[in-house]
């Protein structure tokens, strides 16, 4: 019954974890100590009881890659401290699924090699878009829903099509469609999302925390501002913290950053404004908690078991 105590103990956290994400904007690191401390104790206990290693081993294996990963993410600005601290807790407490509905008599598939928590990350991702979307929605101006929804409609229309249509060739076309249509939806969310989900303030309204929506650097003595993120300026970011790069000047704060702003990185601004370097104003962007997705996708995995696994298999 540990997978149940794991369970138990896992939700208890994560529904902690996302009230004061999305109260405080913080994941209590008393929370994940006291999540990974439970997670190494349970399967200690579990291997000792039963004079087998493999468990706690599995769980041991899960923290280290679990957090290699989502440290990962964080140095390029994906994830917050919080969140890398909690994914590492819940890998320790849950290297394997619990699938806690198989003790409800609910069937499923699950595998029983530790690799759970990629599957969380991948479900917590797609959970994410629906949250994204809908932060989105109520954020824009009646047009942009209206345009948006007119975006969404089209291949939902397809998907509509290519079931209704006992054609297999046909069929088949209007699938294709209707998945590239919704690729189209997103990207234009995405770049909606830039606009809408950005604003600007001055500089001595910032607050540690907050996201910067551009680039500030220092630059042979100059300020260079750069608005807006795609790939080349993450690899671009990646190699001059890799190998030291100074080419791109001395960098005070970046989007790429999901910790948001430092004192420290404040105080620079702040600096440069009073030497009249810099105007008095920044762009910042709203994040959006990450916590309930995580939340989410735990349930449904326990639910379903490993679907995931199904597809790829």
């Amino acid at each position: 019954m540990w997978q149940v105590l794991a369970f138990a103990i896992s939700l208890s956290g994560l529904l902690i974890a996302t009230y004061t994400d999305l109260k405080e904007r913080i994941v209590p690191n008393r929370l994940n100590l006291f999540l990974v401390s439970s997670g190494l104790l349970i399967h200690l206990s579990f291997s000792y009881l039963n004079n087998n290693w493999s468990l706690f081993g599995y769980a041991i294996f899960a923290l280290i890659y679990s957090f290699m990963f989502a440290y990962f993410l964080y140095k390029i600005g994906v994830w917050a401290g919080g969140d890398v601290k909690l994914f590492a807790a819940l890998a320790a407490l849950n290297p394997v699924n619990p699938f806690i509905a198989k003790f409800f008599g609910f069937n499923g598939t699950t595998i029983s090699i530790p690799l759970f928590p990629i599957e969380l990350f991948v479900l917590t991702v797609f959970a994410m878009l629906p949250i994204n979307i809908a932060i989105l929605f109520k954020r824009a101006d009646s047009n942009t829903r209206k345009h948006l929804l007119f975006l969404l409609s089209i291949p939902a229309f397809l998907w509509v099509c290519s079931t209704a249509i006992p054609i297999e060739m046909v069929s088949t076309l209007f699938a294709t469609l209707s998945f590239f249509g919704f690729i189209y939806f997103i990207f234009a969310c995405y770049f909606a999302g830039k606009i809408i989900l950005t604003k600007k303030i001055r500089i001595s309204e910032l607050q540690e925390g907050d996201i910067p929506a551009e680039f500030i650097r220092i630059v042979n003595g100059k300020v260079i501002r750069e608005k807006g993120f795609n790939i080349k300026k993450l690899i671009n970011y990646l190699a001059q913290h890799k190998i030291g790069n100074s080419k791109q000047g001395d960098e005070i704060v970046s989007p790429l950053k999901a910790r948001g702003v430092t004192e420290e990185e404040i105080m620079k601004l702040k600096e440069l404004v009073n030497k009249k370097m810099l105007e008095d104003s920044i762009y910042i962007k709203e994040s959006t908690p990450m916590v309930p997705a995580i939340l989410a996708a735990y349930i449904v995995l326990n639910i379903s078991g490993d679907v995931l696994w199904l597809l790829v298999a």
